[in-house]
């Protein structure tokens, strides 16, 4: 339930302000107008508040219906359902405003709406462990986002979809879905959700008992949640290590983790959402250790709240901490009756783990009143799902582990060397120089036998220079790749093992700077070797890069760039990365740039790459012939090796564009 609770936080005196002008203004407003109005400030309340006004929410879609605006009703339905999934936790009455109002959504043509309106719904299904029914609707909320054109419902379809094909244990389909959310979302400069994204796949990872690798997706999404203050992010990220910890049995770092959820669910927008899952898992771990007065102070806290926090939902966290608790205090009785009921509770469900955890419990407190009999058979019971969870997880998780996608985190070794450079033009065949027979003599033989010195001299000339290029570009990719490789097996290897050290004595400070440090460090030698190319492709490659530009500068980017990863040989593709990353090195430089366009698209049997911005623009023919624009003769030199043209067009104060178009010979 944590890997899709949404969570957007806002400042409660300035929501109330909001609150009131919009309030005053529906007042003194009439039908359409006053629908307008209402429905603003129900997004307002639902994306900016704790939802407290959800009659507010209420009387709009009742208002909507009155004057037959079917599209707001269904957007602001959707809207009461989240606030049941995702705020009130009550997934069983978002699911009957769901189906109460399904037939009637269906009538509107507003599709985005549409598509928020059977995700919302799809989510109810899933937090009520009803999978077949959320894909079904999450594949109608993919439908309608298509046909509105809403890469952003798109997105999230796939995203929640995969999410449950990861609970249902296809781990290959959640895994595809997973790469093509991600896709979206960075088109879209989503940052919100390629952390919901990463945050699955390290579920996926976790899954499969990838603890490791799970913790490095994790800790790297922790850091973007962190400067977007995405506190539900957090919770979520901190419950799901605290999860990893207690499969490991690493008591200690469990407690740790699930108080930094706490911490963090208390900065989120709906704290009481998290407090009950939370505090009976800080018990349950306390319980494990033996610290039961510890524990004790956890099961007051949760009972402070007794309608919240022990009954629907949060029922069997509370069960869960209850029984551990009784069997840490030797209390076999009680700890039986709890373990029954908690188990019964989980076998409702599918998560299967937690259904064998139970039945090992039962087997122990069994053991421990001496009943072996019972002991035993819970036992098998255990051990039987154990088998069956581990052949799926080795058959399925081996499958999907060589597809996922991994951006920065293998430790292979960055090959060496770029090989077969093409040349352009390669060679000018020289022809023969007929010599004329007759009265032209020994001045016209003369004057053709200098003629094809000088033609071979300069075709010597030619080829030296081309070489000469090649090898140093060559040299040049070498010296790239030996540094990035440097910087990564060497400093690279220092400064995590510095971050680690940090945390280790609590140092925050230390474990900032080394982590910014690292961070600095892997984009110096992305820049230096772009792992992307050889791990994606050339167009996620393009595409990552000219994002970065754009996160981290002032120019504003527009993109439409085709898939091309099979029209391109490696060497090919290496050199095209190579020129766009030189022409954006130059905009940011030089250019003074407002914005910027990158277009790449196959067409007549070539890639055509166009690069335009409106910065101050120079006098081409100027800038080639300095001695200083090796960067504009490197541009060149690399699109003759790829046997291509490259057009540069530019003026003072006008702007600058670079058209390149390579061959495919397809």
């Amino acid at each position: 339930m944590l890997l899709l609770c949404t969570i957007v936080s806002g400042q409660e005196d300035d929501s109330e302000k909001e609150i009131a002008t919009l309030l005053l203004k529906i007042e003194q407003s009439h039908k359409g107008e006053k629908l307008q109005l209402m429905d603003s400030l129900s997004n307002y309340i639902s994306s900016n508040t704790n939802f407290e006004n959800d009659s507010i929410v209420k009387a709009t879609v009742q208002y909507a219906l009155e004057i037959d605006s079917i599209g707001i009703a269904t957007w602001q339905t959707a809207n009461l359902i989240f606030f049941q999934n995702n705020i009130k936790g009550n997934p069983e009455k978002g699911k009957q405003l769901f189906l109460d109002f399904l037939e009637t959504s269906e009538k509107t043509k507003d599709y985005t709406a549409l598509a928020k309106f059977y995700i919302e719904g799809g989510d109810s299904f899933f937090f009520l462990e009803d999978y077949d029914n959320s894909i079904g609707y999450y594949d109608l909320a993919e439908t309608n986002a298509v046909k509105a054109k809403d890469d952003r419902f798109v997105g999230l379809a796939k995203l929640y979809k995969a999410a449950t094909l990861s609970n249902w244990g296809d781990f290959s389909e959640s895994s595809r879905l997973l790469q093509e959310a991600r896709k979206i979302f960075q088109k879209t400069n989503d940052t919100f959700n390629i952390i919901s994204s990463r945050n699955s796949l390290s579920v996926l990872y976790s899954q499969n008992n990838f603890f490791k690798e799970a913790k490095a997706e994790r800790d790297e999404a922790i850091v973007l949640a962190k400067k977007i203050k995405s506190e539900g992010h957090l919770v979520s990220f901190y419950y799901n290590a605290a999860t990893d910890a207690g499969k490991q049995g690493n008591n200690e770092e469990q407690i740790k983790e699930l108080k930094l959820a706490l911490d963090a669910s208390k900065k989120s927008r709906s704290p009481e959402y998290y407090e009950a899952m939370l505090l009976a898992g800080l018990s349950i771990a306390y319980s494990k250790i033996d610290s039961v007065s510890v524990a004790e102070s956890y099961i007051k806290e949760i009972e402070k709240s007794p309608e919240q926090n022990t009954q629907g939902k949060n029922k069997e966290p509370y069960l869960d901490a209850l029984k551990h608790l009784a069997f840490a205090k030797k209390d076999y009785a009680n700890a039986l009756i709890y373990g029954k009921e908690h188990l019964s509770i989980k076998k409702e469900g599918s998560h299967f783990e937690e259904i064998q955890r139970g039945e090992k419990f039962l087997a122990d407190v069994y053991e421990a009143l001496g009943n072996n009999t019972l002991a035993y058979a819970h036992f098998k019971n255990y051990e039987a799902l154990k088998d069956s969870i581990g052949n799926v997880q080795k058959v399925r998780g081996l499958s999907y582990y060589q597809t996922l996608y991994e951006t920065e985190k293998r430790d292979a070794k960055i090959q060496a060397q770029q090989r077969d450079i093409a040349l352009l033009d390669a060679q000018n065949k020289i022809k023969n120089q007929l010599i004329l027979f007759g009265g032209i003599g020994m001045l016209a033989f003369f004057a053709v036998v200098v003629l094809a010195r000088s033609r071979n001299a300069a075709r010597k000339r030619q080829k030296l220079q081309e070489d000469f290029s090649q090898d140093l570009i060559k040299a040049q990719e070498e010296e790239r790749t030996r540094v990035a490789r440097e910087l990564h097996d060497s400093v690279g290897q220092k400064l995590m093992l510095l971050t680690k050290q940090a945390k280790r004595f609590g140092d925050f400070e230390i474990d900032c700077l080394a982590g910014n440090t690292l961070e600095e460090l892997r984009s110096i030698s992305r820049g230096l070797h772009p792992i992307t190319l050889e791990k994606l492709g050339i167009t996620e490659a393009i595409i990552s890069m000219v994002n970065e530009v754009d996160a981290n500068t002032n120019i504003f980017f527009t993109n439409e760039i085709e898939n091309i990863d099979d029209l391109l040989s490696k060497e090919t593709s290496l050199h095209l990365y190579r020129i766009l990353q030189e022409v954006l090195n130059n905009m940011v430089k030089h250019a003074e740039a407002k914005s910027a366009s990158v277009t790449i698209e196959y067409r007549n049997n070539a890639v055509e790459a166009i690069i335009v911005d409106n910065g101050k623009g120079f006098e081409y023919s100027e800038k080639l012939k300095l001695a200083t624009s090796l960067g504009m003769k490197t541009l060149m030199e690399r699109a003759k090796i790829i046997k291509s043209s490259l057009d540069i067009r530019s003026k003072n104060n006008q702007g600058t564009t670079i058209q390149l178009i390579i061959p495919t010979f397809k």
